[in-house]
């Protein structure tokens, strides 16, 4: 058994014991069965060790345990006698041998790092004898001071968090700073290869915990896998600093005094450590999801941007830092895998703690947040080429997307398939007669375009469900939706329609654009973005006398139409609506073959005739090319002048 001498007593001040954030520190780090305290730090047990460092602690009647929020990986406690107080590290119970010895390994970079890097509380025990408390533990020092959780401990004005927060990240680029052949520390880590098998680690963790009900993240991965730098250099890395995890003085609160939790620390990349830092590190302007999440006192007045964050860091460390993207999305997918392994756990029936069930939103909205940052970073790389194609006909090419229209057998969804086929889209052509879709996917394929013909009626889920699955089976992705297919079954007064008809109309005009947004926009956050595009009409504006519960549903999709722009933008997904007016259709037919009917329509629409559906097709060729880039939420109206 080890022992040191001159042991330093002092108390840490916890300012909130189980904060209720998600992925918040009472979440992430909750101490198991802290009824069962006793249990886990046996002091019967530890008291004739304790002993060893201060005689005060001989006599178990007169120690105190309390439970400190402690990593899930490993357990904490305060150890009080008197006025002194000492702090245990343990690993959990039932923990096999590697992580008790992870818990060994985390005390010896304690005393390895102590001399070099004063922050780092003092251990004043190493117990490898596993028999002892059923696993491997440590005894260190406490600081007196107070550790922020979510929020700080004291109000502070605007320039005392600026200068915490400066404190904070010149502390960790002091550490990456110390020099590790002069201090022998280089033995700690394999910093060689550090930055791949990180994103290798780490995506086949994700993989390996991922539940149905979290994104894939596939994309995420394949893009840290591609566009991994050079390796930043090695040094010593914390691989949890943040402020949870150290502790200001309670003499000046932006000051800190302590760095805690080294059980990951190592020799690596530094800009990776700042990524996995910067992960926690929500901006006052973030969207409310990640807000929601937030974990660190970050935005209070006067805290620094991310951004500010890496201006300072390399500042302070010299490094150029261009662009810190990789870093930043890394941090984003390392937590979200941190995250999924616990959400997993908790889904298996393997963890009770209530807080785990919203772990899996919690993933869901970092890898939202991850595909946000790489849709801006590839925005700003290809920034020059984009704008410059806008102003030439490449503006409306659809070159290598995967377009799913559906009611495209005939009318205005046909015209469309065939414009988006002639400007380089692959066109599935859907409707619900396969032989009907097949053969305007043949023309298709005819004339040099690319189609595929898969039957649907988006009115029933599991063929919807099928025609998505299908789609990015066969052709790996979905690009563009056209939401189409409609029904119009009645043609009467509101009052007198029947029930059978009125559900049929809402089921297939609102309930299939619905769900189809649904499954087709799921498939298009995974990848990175897409466009959808509803057929809506010029009756969801200005009912059509007789036309009352389909002018009812198209209104409604206009409705639709915007609730999904707005909540979509984030994932990169643009949603916007056509509104045709009366056109030559065999949908409109009792409308346009009706001569009675015409002779009062008509003298309404200031053009003065009916459209043709190759006119109505050119409005969904603009909204699903790189010409509408800026463009969502909208209506487009094609009528010939009747809504003016």
């Amino acid at each position: 058994m080890e022992q040191t001498t001159s042991p330093k007593y002092a108390r840490v001040k916890q300012t909130a014991h189980i904060p209720t954030t998600v992925l918040g520190q009472g979440a992430l780090k909750a101490f198991p069965n802290a009824h069962r305290v006793s249990e886990f730090f046996d002091l019967n047990t530890l008291c004739p060790i304790l002993e060893k460092i201060d005689p005060d602690f001989a006599d178990p009647q007169e120690v105190t345990v309390k439970p400190f929020s402690g990593g899930v990986s490993n357990l904490t406690a305060q150890l009080k006698a008197g006025e002194k107080t000492l702090v245990v590290r343990r690993a959990p119970p039932g923990k096999k041998a590697a992580t008790a010895h992870d818990m060994v390994r985390e005390a010896r970079v304690l005393k390895a790092v102590r001399p070099h890097f004063p922050m780092v509380p003092e251990v004043l025990h190493v117990e490898e004898d596993p028999d002892i408390l059923g696993t491997c533990f440590f005894v260190m020092e406490h600081l007196d001071g107070h550790v922020p959780t979510s929020k700080l401990p004291v109000k502070l004005g605007p320039d005392q968090a600026k200068a915490l927060c400066e404190n904070l990240f010149d502390l960790q680029a002091a550490l990456h700073s110390v020099d590790l052949e002069a201090t022998g520390l280089s033995n700690l880590g394999k910093p060689e290869g550090y930055v791949e098998r990180q994103i290798q680690g780490w995506s086949k963790r994700y993989r390996d915990a991922r539940t149905e009900d979290v994104p894939k993240a596939e994309r995420v991965m394949e893009w840290l896998e591609k566009n991994r730098p050079e390796e930043a250099g090695a040094a010593l890395i914390h691989n949890d600093f943040k402020f949870d995890n150290v502790v200001l003085s309670p003499q000046d609160p932006t000051r800190i005094i302590g760095v805690l939790d080294w059980e990951m620390a190592t020799i690596g990349d530094p800009l990776m450590d700042l990524g996995a830092s910067l992960a926690y590190w929500v901006n006052r302007d973030d969207p409310p999801g990640l807000k929601a999440m937030k974990t660190q006192p970050t935005t209070v007045p006067g805290m620094m941007t991310r951004d500010e964050v890496v201006a300072r860091y390399a500042e302070r460390t010299g490094r150029t830092i261009e662009d810190f993207t990789f870093y930043y999305v890394y941090g984003l997918f390392r937590l979200a895998g941190i995250a999924q392994q616990i959400y997993q756990r908790y889904t298996l029936g393997q963890s009770k703690n209530p807080r785990f069930a919203a772990f899996g939103q919690a993933v869901g909205i970092l890898i939202q947040q991850a595909q946000k940052e790489i849709r801006e970073y590839e925005n700003r790389m290809n920034k020059e080429t984009q704008m410059t194609e806008l102003l030439t006909s490449r503006a409306f090419r659809l070159d290598g997307k995967v377009a799913v229209i559906t009611g495209s057998s005939r009318g205005i969804g046909e015209s469309v398939a065939r414009l988006f086929a002639n400007q380089g889209a692959h066109v599935v052509v859907s409707s619900r007669k396969q032989e009907s879709c097949e053969e305007v996917a043949e023309s298709i394929r005819a004339q040099g375009g690319k189609a595929t013909a898969l039957a649907c009626h988006v009115g029933e889920a599991e063929a919807r469900e099928q025609l998505i699955s299908q789609v990015v089976e066969k052709l790996g992705r979905i690009d563009i939706l056209i939401n189409n297919a409609a029904t119009n079954p009645y043609f009467g007064h509101i009052l007198d329609t029947p029930t059978s008809m009125a559900e049929k109309t809402i089921s297939v005009n609102l309930g299939g654009f619905f769900h189809m947004s649904q499954l087709a926009g799921r498939a298009m956050r995974e990848q990175g973005g897409g466009v959808i595009i509803n057929t809506a009409s010029v009756n969801g504006v200005s009912p059509a006398q007789y036309q009352g519960i389909y002018s009812i549903t198209k209104g409604a999709i206009i409705t639709m139409t915007q609730s999904f722009a707005k909540e979509c933008a984030g994932d990169g997904i643009r949603v916007n609506a056509v509104l045709p007016g009366l056109t030559e259709t065999r949908f409109a037919s009792a409308l346009t073959e009706n001569e009675a009917l015409l002779k009062t329509i008509l003298p309404l629409i200031p053009q003065g005739r009916v459209a043709d559906p190759a006119e109505i097709a050119p409005a969904f060729l603009y909204l699903a090319s790189p010409a509408s880039s800026y463009v969502t939420g909208i209506c487009l109206t094609v009528d010939g002048g009747l809504l003016a």
